[in-house]
C-alpha cells in the first residue's frame, strides 16, 4: 500500500478503499486523496474520479442529470460508473459517487478567446437538451430564486458597508450598490414571472468545465443545478468573462448565442447588477484572516483596478436599458 491508502497515514481513505474494494468486487484497486472529499480511485475497470456528497438527493439528482444526458446522446458529461444503475453507495452515512475519470489538457481559461467561445456553446447545447427533458424527477430539483437571491446579496452587502470602509473607500462601495439598486428596481417594475425553461448548471466559473486530450470540453460539477431560465447561466458567464474582454459590451453582444436577449430588458439589468462584487466581499466577511489575506489583491483589483472600465460599462448599459424601458 503506498501513504495515501495506508491506515496510519488517512485512516478515512483507508476505509474508503476497502468498501470500494469490497463493492466493486476488485481487491487490486488503488485509492489517492486529491482534496477533501474527493479522490482518484485505480481499479480493474479503469480510472475513476470519486466524490463524498453532502446527501443522497444531492447525488440521486446529479447522477440522473447525467444519465440523461447520455441517453440523450450529449457528449460533455462524464458518467458515473455503472454500479449506480443498480446500487447507491452509502459510506459511513454518506453518499459516495464515482465518475468516469478525464485526462485533460489545458487549462481553460476565460482569457482564452477559444475557451470562451467552446464553453458557451457546450453551456447552450446543454440548455438546449434540458429544455426538452420531461418526467417526475423534474419535481425534485429546486428552482432558482435568482430575484431573490440577488436582493438577499445586495441587502447584506448594503448592511456590510460600514465594515468594508475599513478596506475600501466608500464611493466605490455606494456607487457599486446604487447600481444593484438600480438593477432590483427596474426588475421588479417589470413584473417578470420567474418561469424554469431548462436545467441551469449554476457554477459557470472555468474550473467546471474541463478539456479532455481529445480536445473536447466537458461540464462537471452539477451541485448547483436547478431549474431556472438560461438566462442566469448566461448573465453569470458574461460576468466571468466580462473581466478579460475589457467590460466591453459590443463583444457580449457580438455573440450570436445572446443576440435573442438584445432587446430585453432583463438582460442589461442582470448585467448591470455587480453581483461578482456583492459575492466576493460579502464572502470577504465570513472567511478567516488567512483567506482575507489571500483574496485581498484579487479583490482590490476586482473592485478599484477595473472600476474605470465597470463604470463605461455600466454607461453603456444603462443607455441600452433606457431605450428599451423608455422609448
Amino acid at each position: 500500500m503506498t501513504a495515501d491508502i495506508h491506515p496510519r497515514g488517512d485512516d478515512y481513505t483507508y476505509r474508503l478503499l476497502s468498501f470500494l474494494r469490497y463493492k466493486l468486487n476488485d481487491n487490486s484497486a488503488s485509492l489517492k486523496k486529491l482534496k477533501e472529499g474527493k479522490w482518484v480511485l485505480h481499479g480493474n475497470s479503469g480510472k475513476w474520479f470519486v466524490k463524498k456528497y453532502p446527501n443522497q438527493s444531492r447525488f440521486i439528482m446529479q447522477e440522473t442529470l447525467v444519465r440523461r444526458l447520455v441517453q440523450q446522446n450529449f457528449p460533455h458529461v462524464l458518467p458515473f460508473h455503472p454500479i449506480h444503475q443498480t446500487e447507491i453507495l452509502i459510506f459511513e452515512g454518506e453518499p459516495i459517487g464515482l465518475a468516469m475519470w478525464l485526462e485533460t489538457s489545458d487549462v481553460i481559461s476565460y482569457g482564452n478567446a477559444r475557451d470562451r467561445m467552446d464553453v458557451l456553446y457546450v453551456l447552450k447545447k446543454f440548455h438546449a437538451i434540458t429544455g426538452n427533458f420531461q418526467g417526475k424527477w423534474l419535481e425534485n430539483l429546486p428552482r432558482y430564486k435568482w430575484l431573490k437571491k440577488w436582493k438577499k446579496r445586495l441587502n447584506q452587502f448594503e448592511r456590510n458597508i460600514p465594515f468594508l470602509q475599513t478596506f475600501i473607500q466608500p464611493y466605490y462601495l455606494y456607487t457599486y450598490l446604487d447600481w444593484g439598486k438600480h438593477a432590483v428596481t427596474h426588475i421588479e417594475a417589470l413584473k417578470i414571472k420567474e418561469k424554469p425553461s431548462c436545467i441551469t448548471h449554476g457554477d459557470v466559473a472555468h474550473h467546471n468545465f474541463l478539456r479532455g486530450t481529445d480536445g473536447r470540453i466537458y461540464l462537471i460539477d452539477f451541485d448547483l443545478m436547478a431549474l431556472s431560465s438560461p438566462l442566469m447561466d448566461d448573465l453569470q458567464f458574461c460576468n466571468r468573462i466580462l473581466p478579460y474582454i475589457d467590460w466591453s459590451l459590443n463583444e457580449i453582444k457580438q455573440m450570436g448565442a445572446y443576440h435573442l436577449y438584445l432587446e430585453q430588458p432583463l438582460f442589461y439589468l442582470g448585467l448591470l447588477y455587480p453581483t461578482d462584487i456583492f459575492r466576493e466581499w460579502n464572502r470577504f466577511l465570513r472567511e478567516d484572516y488567512a483567506y482575507k489575506q489571500r483574496a485581498w489583491d484579487y479583490l482590490v483589483q476586482l473592485t478599484i483596478g477595473q472600476f474605470p472600465q465597470r463604470m463605461q460599462f455600466s454607461q453603456e448599459v444603462n443607455q441600452e436599458i433606457n431605450r428599451l424601458m423608455h422609448p
